[in-house]
Formats: structure tokens, sequence, C-alpha cells
């Protein structure tokens, strides 16, 4: 699991099959090769079948392939299988984890199509029922999403006037109003959305130890806090584990792009 998830090489070895294995696939193989049952995996091919190794490599599909010689043993052992894919053909391995769930957990289909039958605010419902007034709802943000008017709509249907709604764009001097907005909410159980949060990382560390005072302090029933941001690697660790974590990726193939389109229509639609 460890090696799956970081996947370190050694660059000890030089590559010896430049010309079709990129240098980081080599340095991870060989690194794989340390772990059961793979010892002998980088010595095959390099030597003993490099060029059915370079087939299997350049599939379109190489997880759905056999692999070559003995390893053909691990379609009988799907999740060493997942090693090799993440080694040598990394871009296919969000595919394989698919198909690795869909096989070998009970309802495995649930659990990677959970989401693609329902659209965004249907999401956004199911995590605000699950949230609390210390637990954010963190978005993060893909291209094209605008979590904005998704929140609007779900103060809407709660109930909330949104004159309560607040909506701060973090940017220089707006930490205090920011600040402002957020005491208000806590004490009259408002919503506070703010936006960008990335923009300004030394204002989160200080709104990591506001949400723990409002924690000891007890909020208002009412009051949510929906942070957004892009990526980015200057949110803190305590902050992340605080929230629910919401983003809307763009489906993957013509399969998933039809069940997203289908669920922006309601079932009244359909029956219209």
């Amino acid at each position: 699991m460890h090696f799956l998830l970081n996947c370190p090489g050694d660059t000890s070895t030089p590559n010896p099959s430049k010309e079709w294995l990129p240098d980081l696939a080599w340095y991870t193989m060989t690194n794989m090769c340390k772990i059961e049952p793979f010892e002998t995996f980088a010595q095959n091919v390099e030597k003993e079948a490099p060029n059915r190794f370079k087939d299997w490599y350049n599939e379109l599909t190489p997880e759905d392939e056999k692999l070559p010689l003995e390893w053909k043993k691990l379609e009988q052992m799907p999740f060493q299988k997942l090693l090799v894919i993440r080694v040598m053909r990394p871009d296919r391995i969000t595919t394989a984890m698919d198909n690795f769930i869909r096989k070998t957990l009970p309802a495995g289909d649930d659990f990677v199509d959970c989401d693609s039958t329902s659209n965004f605010f249907q999401i956004l419902e199911a995590a605000y029922n699950d949230s609390t007034t210390t637990t954010p709802i963190y978005f993060i943000l893909s291209p094209g999403a605008n979590p904005v008017i998704t929140v609007e709509e779900l103060a809407r249907k709660e109930g909330l006037d949104l004159k309560n709604l607040h909506k701060i764009s973090l940017g220089q001097g707006q930490d205090v109003v920011a600040m402002n907005k957020l005491d208000i909410g806590h004490k009259e159980g408002h919503w506070v959305m703010l936006q960008n949060v990335h923009l300004m990382p030394m204002f989160l560390l200080e709104l990591e130890k506001k949400l723990d005072e409002f924690a000891q302090e007890g909020s208002a029933p009412g009051f949510r806090l929906f942070l957004s941001s892009d990526p980015s690697n200057s949110i803190p660790i305590g902050l992340l584990e605080k929230s629910i974590k919401l983003t809307n990726e763009p489906p993957q193939g013509v399969k998933q792009n039809m069940k997203r389109a289908f669920t922006f229509f309601s079932k009244e639609s359909f029956e219209d």
C-alpha cells in the first residue's frame, strides 16, 4: 500500500531500456523488485522478454491485458498488478483502481459510480446534512466550477435569507472583513463563504485557531462555514482534516459524461 501511494524510485541502476521505457518507470521498477513477489521483474523486462513487455507497455488499456511470462499470474493477484501499472503506466492507474474496486468490493460499482448519478446540488446537500457548526465544507475548485451559485440555491432551500449568507473573496485587506463576518455568523447562526482562501495562507492559520475557539464556545446551531480554493500545498492540514472536501471533476469517457448530463434533468422533466 505504501509503495502504491508513494511509488519511490531507486536511481542507483541506469535504465537499460531507454528507447521505450521512461527513466522514472525503471527507477520505480527497481525499487518494486524489493517487494515480494517482484524480485525478478526488472530482470525479466531487461533480458528475458523486453519486446513483449514493450508491447504490453504500448497497449491503450494495459490494465486489461495479461503481462508476459510468469507475470500472467498477476491476473489472480489484482492488487499486485496495480503496482506494475503504477510503475510502468501511471497514466492508467486511476482507471485500474476503478476496475479493482468494482471487482473486489461487494457492490463495488456503487462506490465508483456513487457521484455520477447525482448532480452537484444533490452532492452538496448530502454534504450539508453531514456538516456541523464545527465542520466546514471545503470546495477544491476545478475548471468551470462555481460553487457560489449552488450554495445560494442550497440556502434558499434551507430557508436561509440570502442576506445572512456572507460571501467574501479573500485578498488584500479582506481578512479583517472575513473575521468580522465569522464572528457574526458564529453568534447569530449565519452562513459564511470564504472564497479563494489559497491566496492568504497565513490567514488560514488564524482561521484554524478561530474555529477552535468557536468549538469551545459553542456556535449558534445554524452557523455554517464554506471555503473554496484552487488546489494548493499551502492549506493547513488541520483545516483540511476538519472539513468535508468536495470537488467537481470533469467526467472521464462518454458513459460518465452521459450519466453526469442526465443528472441535470429532474424526474419531472423526464416524465414530461
